[in-house]
């Protein structure tokens, strides 16, 4: 069984949440088994300590709640990366972890997770649409271009103020749904 790991940084229950699990949804259609992980929710986290340990060992060596999802990240076949935009950048929540993926790669920067994993990604945000863009194609160049995946889609949705716009606008929850049953 082909197996999604669904982030979801947001601190609220919203718009990128919704995307997400619409995504996810789509996978579980195909047969993709799903594990959900709430980065708000984690008690115990830390940011990349800069201290090259997963250059010695192949992985990140800091053991906290982010070490699970780490693990998750690796073995998983999909991956849906979720995150709203607060002053032009990703949550504070996705950026710790995306700082961590710096354990993925190899002391001469290539990559130590299996090649081509398919990734979707959702960012949401109430104005700042182009910052918005830029934060799902800066997520999308960590994964192709780093971590060798295969992006399959990405959703960036403007005007998001209200938390529950998402879940009102059909075609978006199709196009997110479509965009999970190619993972």
């Amino acid at each position: 069984m082909m197996s999604t790991v669904v982030i979801i940084g947001s601190p609220r229950k919203g718009n990128s949440e919704t995307i997400a699990l619409a995504m996810a949804e789509g996978a579980k259609e195909n047969g993709n088994a799903i594990k959900t992980y709430y980065l708000n929710k984690m008690k115990n986290v830390k940011g990349c300590q800069s201290c090259y340990g997963c250059k010695k060992t192949g992985k990140c060596v800091v053991k906290d709640d982010q070490s699970e999802i780490l693990e998750a990240l690796r073995d998983a076949d999909s991956i849906i990366l979720s995150t709203p935009t607060y002053f032009g950048q990703p949550s504070a929540q996705y950026r710790m972890l995306e700082d961590r993926f710096f354990g993925f790669l190899n002391g001469d920067f290539s990559s130590n997770i299996t090649p081509n994993k398919k990734i979707a990604i959702a960012v949401t945000c109430g104005s700042g649409y182009d910052d918005a863009k830029n934060i799902a194609k800066s997520i999308e160049g960590v994964w192709v271009n780093f971590l060798k995946g295969v992006c399959v889609g990405k959703i960036v949705m403007k005007d998001g103020m209200p938390p529950d716009a998402a879940a009102k606008d059909p075609s978006l929850m199709e196009e997110a749904k479509a965009i999970g049953k190619r993972l």
